[in-house]
């Protein structure tokens, strides 16, 4: 509970620092922008919403030095995206970030009952994690209110 409690703290934290850099601004008509409140609780039907989560982070480490790490946020105001890939020298924000993120987040087809393994796997393949990670870590607040981390150490 308690290292939840700080993921949560060091998240807003990171989130509210960054705030006006990641947000997108271009968002296409398709997107879950400024949707009503009730969709948060997961009340809106599912075919509303562009991806079945609201919340998506992946944090890949390679070594101390090099990461993969992605960002995204459907809230209430609009949504904020960043990549930041260390291994290519690529740092995206808001729309450039959200228009790389779009078709990676499609394929995904996992939702909150889905085995460890089963998310950590499509992730690497979605995302064309290189095999020679040490770390991946995957949390998401999905559309229907559960939170859940997805994690594997080599």
């Amino acid at each position: 509970m308690k290292l939840k409690f700080l993921l949560a703290v060091s998240l807003m934290t990171a989130i509210l620092y960054g705030c006006n850099k990641d947000e997108v601004k271009d968002v296409p008509a398709n997107a879950p922008a400024n949707q009503n409140a009730t969709q948060q609780t997961g009340d809106t039907p599912t075919d509303q919403v562009t991806f079945n989560f609201l919340e998506f982070s992946l944090d890949v480490d390679y070594s101390a030095t090099e990461s993969y790490e992605v960002e995204y946020e459907d809230k209430k105001s609009g949504i904020e995206a960043k990549l930041q890939d260390d291994r290519k020298n690529v740092r995206l924000q808001g729309d450039e970030a959200y228009t790389k993120l779009e078709p990676l987040f499609k394929q995904l087809n996992f939702d909150s009952t889905a085995p460890n393994d089963e998310v950590i796997d499509q992730v690497i393949k979605v995302f064309n994690i290189e095999e020679d990670y040490q770390s991946i870590e995957v949390d998401v607040e999905f559309v229907d209110g559960n939170e859940k981390e997805f994690k594997r150490i080599k």
